[in-house]
């Protein structure tokens, strides 16, 4: 029945003397073993135990986060705080947040005058208990439980992380269903929320435009929603400075503005140009508006001549506005390029065949202008150097303006070069403005 070896046959690794070194060693290493897995298990035992002591802190931080959002509708500002930055509030108030307060809405979370701040130490565990909970009502396939629980968590998600286009796309898809024009205008604060600390975030402006977009398919008169918008913008743009998506978005308003509107917004963002001469975002909007005027020529009857004269005055006193501030700015750029628009539109239209008038002294009007052209060419190529070096590219840019406009108005180059005379030939100007660059202005002239 049993099977034993021969006596001295295999039996040294089976089996060890006690007293052996092997033996001994074997034992230890056996204890350790031992000890090893019994520390093991209760540090297993404490991880798990602190993951859902977290989870469990995650979701009831994200219900009092939900709780702050649904008592205070009017929230227009959110902003992260570091602890010790955090501790400094007066956390004893937390405005709609102080009935039914956990000690982690004190401790972490804070909200009072429409204002709301979060710790960020407890930022990880509040971005993953409000993705779980998006997550899990993303996935519920009642219509009626659907809406309330995902229009919050989604809430509470883009608030942290304005980018999940999918939890966009959620709200989007609930706000479809039935035409509500307070939840659009809630959406509108959401956005608003973002914006005041995200303020370039591509995603929460694509989402802003399809909202006023739904609004405008059920409301005739968007005058009061337009102008809200566009001073939020004028807002934004003062904080956050070259904000292109900013002021893409109130370009992308003027084509739902009145024609008084329109006027009224080239009034008055003329001062704000005047104190961010370097900001072409701003000139590019009055751009946009000018254009607009442009469009709105389907005017017709009596008015139309009134109205299109009125167009021709508000661009000589642009063009006359634009040298004003190329003369008291030197080396702006962004004023040069906002003068080649004007300039292009404006000789195009004296080139037309009904406009071909001439003034009292005999100059057809085309002669006038580029006189006036060639005469701030020369202002700007006699500007005393200074410390640093703006008349140098002062006198770059003016030479480039002349050069653009014989470049995209062939018709007038004869009588520009002749008006040029004075100061000598194109490609003299440019090398004397710009002398590194003489073998480019030789090619761009030939």
């Amino acid at each position: 029945m049993f099977n034993f070896a021969p006596h001295g046959r295999n039996l040294g690794p089976l089996v060890e003397h006690p007293s052996s070194p092997s033996a001994s060693a074997g034992v230890v290493s056996d204890c350790a073993k031992n000890r090893e897995g019994g520390m093991e298990q209760p540090a297993a035992a404490a991880a798990v135990a602190a993951e859902k002591e977290g989870m469990a802190q995650g979701e009831d931080l994200l219900h009092q986060f939900e709780r702050i959002l649904d008592h205070d509708l009017l929230i227009d500002e959110v902003g992260f705080l570091h602890p010790t930055q955090f501790q400094s509030l007066d956390c004893s108030q937390t405005g709609n947040s102080t009935s039914e307060s956990h000690e982690y809405t004190q401790e972490y979370l804070w909200c009072r005058d429409h204002k709301l701040a979060i710790s960020s130490e407890v930022l990880p565990k509040l971005y993953r208990a409000a993705r779980h909970a998006y997550s899990n009502s993303a996935t519920v396939k009642d219509a009626a439980l659907l809406e309330p629980d995902l229009m919050s968590h989604s809430k509470a998600l883009l608030i942290l992380c304005p980018d999940m286009l999918t939890a966009w796309n959620s709200r989007k898809m609930v706000l479809s269903v039935s035409y509500d024009f307070t939840k659009l205008k809630d959406e509108l604060q959401l956005c608003t929320m973002i914006l005041s600390y995200s303020p370039k975030n591509e995603s929460t402006w694509s989402h802003r435009r399809w909202v006023i977009k739904k609004v405008s398919e059920h409301h005739q008169d968007m005058s009061g929603l337009i102008e809200r918008e566009s001073l939020l913008v004028k807002e934004i743009a003062e904080k956050s400075k070259m904000n292109y998506r900013a002021w893409r978005h109130r370009c992308w308003l003027i084509s739902y503005m009145t024609r008084e509107q329109v006027l009224d917004e080239l009034k008055k963002s003329a001062r704000w140009n005047e104190l961010h001469v370097a900001d072409n975002c701003c000139f590019h909007y009055r751009r946009s508006l000018l254009l607009a005027l442009l469009d709105s020529r389907c005017i017709e009857g009596e008015n139309s001549l009134d109205y299109k004269s009125e167009v021709h005055l508000l661009w000589k006193e642009e063009l006359r506005w634009n040298e004003m501030l190329i003369r008291r700015y030197q080396g702006r750029e962004s004023l040069w390029i906002h003068r080649r628009f004007l300039s292009q539109w404006w000789v195009k239209f004296l080139l037309s065949g009904e406009e071909m008038e001439c003034c009292a002294a005999g100059i057809s009007l085309v002669d006038l202008f580029l006189s006036q052209e060639i005469y701030l060419l020369s202002d700007c190529l006699n500007v005393p150097a200074d410390e640093f070096g703006e008349a140098c590219i002062q006198a770059e840019l003016a030479a480039l303006y002349i050069l653009w406009i014989s470049k995209q108005v062939p018709a007038v180059k004869p009588q520009l070069e002749e008006r040029l005379h004075s100061l000598g030939s194109l490609e003299d100007v440019l090398a004397r403005a710009c002398p590194e660059r003489s073998r480019l202005w030789t090619h761009l002239i030939a």
